[in-house]
Formats: structure tokens, C-alpha cells, sequence
């Protein structure tokens, strides 16, 4: 049976006596499931997994989506990884040597390190995320995670009544222009591919019935509100969400497996010294439907 040390209380968790190479009994893949929605995040060290073998964890919680890399920006070009259900989240190319630093493939994940929700920006968005390390940089490149649940909760009541009824349009351009990625480079059929969805600014947990923010910094407005009070609204919730009693800092080992529910959740990576190599890849889980009708 897995053995659970919590890192961060009521947050995060150290997951033992697992091997992830191998078969997981029954038992093992419910109690993942259970943990995943008790603290939201577990850490699962020394982990050698291959590509078919992530995706065998990952298929536990659910179908898989494409990455937005392999159908969108990076569909007619080489790819790294093997499977179009694999996000590529290091600084190599397809021969394995460190892009350059105007790389298109570079640049589109430079929103990495903005606090955000995986593929909230499509109308069915991620429900789990596991990130997989193989290299890792001697040092930066860490990952923080902060804990939308507590954030709500957190919240006085008139406020969380204020907030509960909001729709918030993701975008992922929009995210991608807080960077130095050009978008108004962006050809018109992958705007076309990743269109503006609408999604609910307050989610319920479907297993725990736990409320959380929905938020990213792939939201370019709040329906029923003109831009200056849509931005306002979005950055003082991602202020407050971000408070340090709510984050947990990840320092990556080589072969460390995260998992993440993206439902109550949010991410950001770190930079590092781009002259190291890093190697890591992520497969993402498909959410059940859209937060709205």
C-alpha cells in the first residue's frame, strides 16, 4: 500500500512504496485518486518512467488531450517527444540540443512562469497534470503551486457571493502576450485552432465537493464587466491566491513524477540559467466537460 507524508498540510504529499513502472494493483490506483483529491498535489520521487509508461499513469485518471504544441504551433515540424499527448516542457529541440533563444517553441513557454491552470483556455479544460523530470538544471527551474481551495475559503462570505456567478473568458494569446512572445505574429488559423472560451471564475470539486478559484493569467476578461474593472478584479485575486500561506515551492529531482489537479489549482515555473539543459514533459488529462454550458 502507498505511503503518504504530507509536505505542505492539507496541500501537498510525498507518495512511497510505489512503483509507477510497474502494474499498479487496483488498491494503488484508488488510493492515487484519493490522495490527488485530499491534498491536490503529491510528489511521487524516483520514477524512470518512459514516455508509453507516463501515459499509463496519466490514462488512471482519465483520456488524455493533444498538446497544444503538437496541434497547433509545432503540428508541421519535428517534435522531441514521441506522442502528440505529451507536452514538451524543457529547452531542447528535437536533436536534443538548447533552443535558441528567439525559438518559437522557446517563446510560447516563457507563460510557463506565470501563475496559471493547464488548458483552461479550451472549453473542456485539464482536470490532472503529471510532469515527469529527466534533467534538471543545478539550479532554478523550481515549481510553485498554490492551493485554490484555501484561497476560497479564505475569502468572507459577501465576497465569495459576489464572485460565485462570474464567467471569465480564458485565452491562450492572451497569456502568451504577457511575455516576449509576439502575438500579433500568430497566424490567423492558430488563433482559429485555440479560440477565447468561457469558463466559471468558482469551481466544485465533483469528488469533494470543495469549492476553489478558477483563475489564470489566461483570463482576458470577466463577462459583464469593461476591461479596466475585468483586470482590476483578475489581479487582485491572483494576488491574494498567491499569498505565500498558500503556495508550495517545488525544487525538482531528476525523475520526480507531480501531480496536479488543475481544478483547484495553479502553477508557475521558475526561470533558470538556459545555458543547462532541462528535460521534463507533461501528460494532461482531460476534464469530464466544460465548466459552462
Amino acid at each position: 500500500m502507498i505511503e503518504l507524508t504530507p509536505v505542505h498540510a492539507g496541500f501537498v504529499a510525498e507518495v512511497a512504496n510505489i512503483d509507477l513502472r510497474a502494474t499498479l494493483p487496483a488498491d494503488d490506483v484508488e488510493a492515487l485518486r484519493d490522495a490527488l483529491d485530499r491534498f491536490a498535489v503529491l510528489v511521487v520521487p524516483d520514477q524512470q518512467l518512459d514516455e508509453a509508461g507516463q501515459m499509463a499513469i496519466a490514462r488512471h485518471f482519465g483520456p488524455l488531450e493533444t498538446s497544444v504544441g503538437a496541434s497547433v504551433y509545432n503540428a508541421h515540424r519535428p517534435r522531441r517527444l514521441n506522442h502528440a499527448e505529451l507536452s514538451d516542457i524543457s529547452n531542447l529541440d528535437e536533436r536534443g540540443g538548447i533552443l535558441d533563444q528567439g525559438d518559437i517553441r522557446r517563446l510560447i513557454n516563457l507563460s510557463n512562469q506565470l501563475w496559471h491552470t493547464d488548458s483552461s483556455f479550451k472549453r473542456t479544460p485539464a482536470s490532472v497534470s503529471l510532469l515527469s523530470a529527466q534533467e534538471i538544471p543545478p539550479v532554478g527551474g523550481a515549481t510553485e503551486f498554490a492551493d485554490m481551495r484555501a484561497a476560497w475559503d479564505a475569502l468572507d462570505e459577501p465576497r465569495q457571493q459576489r464572485l460565485a456567478p462570474l464567467i471569465a473568458v480564458h485565452d491562450y494569446f492572451h497569456s502568451r502576450g504577457l511575455t516576449d512572445f509576439d502575438v500579433g505574429s500568430v497566424p490567423p488559423a492558430w488563433r482559429e485552432l485555440q479560440p477565447p472560451v468561457r469558463q466559471v471564475l468558482v469551481r466544485q470539486h465533483v469528488a469533494t465537493g470543495r469549492r476553489s478559484l478558477y483563475i489564470a493569467s489566461h483570463i482576458s476578461g470577466i463577462e459583464g464587466m469593461d476591461d479596466d474593472a475585468s483586470r482590476e478584479l483578475v489581479d487582485e485575486l491572483m494576488a491574494f491566491a498567491t499569498q505565500p500561506q498558500f503556495v508550495y515551492r517545488h525544487r525538482w529531482r531528476a525523475n520526480d513524477l507531480v501531480l496536479w489537479d488543475n481544478r483547484c489549482t495553479m502553477h508557475r515555473g521558475a526561470g533558470f540559467d538556459e545555458k543547462y539543459r532541462r528535460s521534463m514533459r507533461r501528460a494532461t488529462v482531460q476534464d469530464i466537460g466544460p465548466t459552462v454550458a
